[in-house]
């Protein structure tokens, strides 16, 4: 209602809404920041066994993808599109 009061050229855009991405990666217990965190407290773990759990609690959510090949990495579906972290 401002922009068009000033008349301000704009689009309008459309919101999605985020929370399912949020909870996957910062939800108690085992969103990804909360498996980072947790590994490390762990002397013995490694990024392997970060994956390893990530993939474990993770792998059939629709927002995070595994690799199709054994490599140290995911992928996290969100509002930048499609974003691998290795």
């Amino acid at each position: 209602e401002e922009y068009s009061r000033e008349q301000i050229n704009w689009k309008e855009l459309t919101f999605t809404d985020n929370q399912a991405c949020i909870d996957l990666i910062a939800a108690k217990p085992h969103g990804i920041l909360r498996i980072l965190d947790d590994q490390s407290c762990f002397p013995q773990a490694t990024d392997n066994t970060f994956l390893q759990k990530c993939h474990y609690h993770h792998g059939n959510n629709p927002l995070y993808s595994k690799p199709k090949m054994p490599l140290p990495e995911f992928t996290v579906y969100h509002y930048a599109g499609r974003v691998t972290y290795q």
